[in-house]
């Protein structure tokens, strides 16, 4: 995919375009809605792109709790939209100053820049200062550059409009499976396996402390059920795909106090330290609880991974 940063006027282009627009912030089904309406427009010779906003705006005009963290990080919206055929990117890094652009400016100086053959976009896209302009804006402006506009429906489960917000809800809660239903995929991150104090190890169950999450929206406090990929393995080498359970939080039986995500590799013995792991979240299997003592926690774990192989199928013989 070819990724263009855009600070405020995208350069200008002679391509032949279908862009799609939006924040398409987890890709979820309802942004692949959109996507797949953009794609359908395509003609032989014409592009595939998107433009979408960095930091989230909701941060950036109003510090909303949560949104200095994605459900897509740049390099996972890369890498799910490259999967769904995506070409372009138009990467806009949303400031104040980008924010104060008139809905005119947008469509008849930032649009008008590029070959655009069609615009797609969501049932309820704002744009312009203040979020004033909507679809029907959208429509009146990109005409006078001639340029069609496809809105598309709003992709709605149980009754409910398919949102980001309600994915990042999901998660909060530790309802993984219903932000499952939403994603079209089970959640996912990627961190590196970096230093911990070694409990897991001391007691049975060595696991994987990752870091480098920052910029993710992470589940609620509790113990998962997960798929584990090992990405970065040598060259050559099949990256490795373990179960695991996870444990998120702050681990209060041992009076921690950062929130900290761990992981152990069902059935893995070797050296993860360094190493990039995608984590996806299967099942909740408990809430996180404070024990009474190490000894208390050990039987516990002992339960979660039996409960997670069972799960998981892994306890079946032939």
């Amino acid at each position: 995919m070819n990724v263009i940063e855009v600070e405020t006027l995208p350069p200008r282009s002679s391509e032949p375009l279908v862009l799609a627009i939006g924040k398409f912030d987890g890709v979820h089904i309802g942004h692949q809605a959109i996507l797949s309406h953009a794609r359908d427009r395509l003609q032989p010779g014409w592009e595939f792109g998107v433009m979408c906003f960095w930091p989230h705006p909701m941060w950036v005009l109003a510090h909303k709790a949560g949104y200095d963290r994605w459900l897509t990080p740049f390099p996972e919206k890369v890498r799910l939209l490259t999967a769904f055929g995506v070409q372009r990117m138009y990467h806009v890094h949303f400031s104040q100053a980008y924010a104060s652009t008139t809905a005119e400016q947008f469509v008849h100086e930032h649009l008008a820049n590029l070959s655009l053959r069609h615009v797609v976009v969501g049932f309820d896209f704002r744009f312009g200062k203040g979020g004033k302009a909507d679809v029907e804006d959208l429509r009146r402006m990109c005409a006078d550059i001639g340029v069609p506009v496809t809105v598309v429906h709003p992709v709605e489960e149980n009754g409910q409009k398919v949102s980001s917000s309600q994915i990042r809800e999901h998660l909060g809660e530790g309802r993984v499976e219903a932000a499952e239903a939403l994603l079209g995929r089970p959640y996912s991150f990627v961190g590196t396996v970096i230093p911990g104090d070694k409990l897991g190890r001391k007691i049975g169950f060595p696991t994987a402390n990752l870091g480098d999450l920052d910029e993710y929206v992470l589940p609620g406090g509790g113990v998962y059920a997960v798929a584990v990929e090992i990405l970065n393995q040598p060259e050559g080498a099949p990256r490795g795909n373990w179960f695991g359970v996870m444990n998120a939080g702050f681990r209060p039986t041992v009076g921690g106090t950062t929130f900290r995500v761990e992981v152990h590799l069902l059935g893995f013995d070797g050296d993860l330290y360094g190493k990039r792991l995608r984590v996806s979240l299967l099942r909740r299997v408990r809430s996180e609880k404070k024990f009474q003592n190490v000894e208390e926690l050990t039987n516990q774990i002992r339960q979660d991974v039996l409960y997670a192989q069972s799960m998981l199928g892994l306890n079946k013989r032939d």
